[in-house]
């Protein structure tokens, strides 16, 4: 099943035109044509599509994880329950490092990848940028068990996870969950080049590894042994 035909059997579930849908979004009916037609494979408006249908971007996207936002989806996310969402109560961004309150802990926020992983070992313990800021229990409440020594953040750079992951989105990484789950979205060394990805076992010793912006970068075929997983993302804030 194709996103044009994910795509047409949610306008016939929500009674939605096609015009309709384009007026919601703020896009020309011409680019919901496309992709219900099948000639565009993604749009830089995906993430919007998916919420004036009321499913969760990736679902739309690629076919796979939850398919449905429930009330909480549209405000929170984890890894476990949700792949991908908007801001969750308990996390903010601040250019402190002392938590304000004894229920948060703060969390190195990087640049990027490769600034998140060039000073080791974790934790960050001189650590004095940006950090983000993690209540613990609303996380908790989340499904996510918060460490200090397991996490760290960072921006995301480029489009290779456009449009769910635009250039300048936030992330937050468990440095200690490197298990390979289908589907979930990891933080990758390819021969020293870092990048975010969605990992598919393909073979017994074979990974296949996908981006969001798969017109641009195709699927990799690739060895298990030559990449290192450095982490699995938990959470996800769309640049601005």
């Amino acid at each position: 099943m194709s996103l044009a035909d994910r795509l047409k059997a949610m306008l016939v579930d929500r009674e939605l035109s096609q015009g309709e849908l384009a007026r919601r979004v703020g896009v020309t009916q011409g680019t919901i044509y496309k992709l219900v037609a099948g000639h565009a494979k993604s749009s830089k408006k995906l993430v919007e599509i998916a919420q004036a249908l009321n499913v969760r971007a990736e679902w739309l996207l690629t076919g796979n994880g939850p398919q449905f936002i429930d009330e909480s989806d549209a405000f929170n996310h984890t890894a476990d329950r949700h792949d991908l969402g908007e801001h969750p109560e308990g996390v903010k961004f601040a250019d402190v490092t002392v938590p304000s309150h004894a229920d948060e802990i703060a969390i190195p926020l990087l640049p990027d990848l490769d600034s998140a992983f060039a000073i080791s070992p974790f934790p960050f313990t001189t650590y004095s940028g940006p950090t983000m800021l993690v209540n613990k229990q609303d996380m908790k409440d989340f499904g996510v068990d918060i460490n200090p020594i397991d996490f760290v953040a960072f921006s995301v750079t480029g489009d290779s996870m456009d449009p769910v992951m635009p250039d300048g989105s936030k992330v937050m990484l468990n440095v200690n969950d490197r298990r390979i789950v289908d589907g979930k979205i990891y933080a990758l060394d390819q021969s020293s080049w870092r990048k975010v990805r969605i990992l598919f076992r393909s073979g017994p010793s074979e990974l296949t590894m996908r981006s969001f912006n798969r017109e641009s970068y195709p699927d990799e075929k690739i060895a298990m042994s030559d990449i290192e997983v450095l982490g699995r993302i938990v959470f996800s804030q769309r640049g601005m």
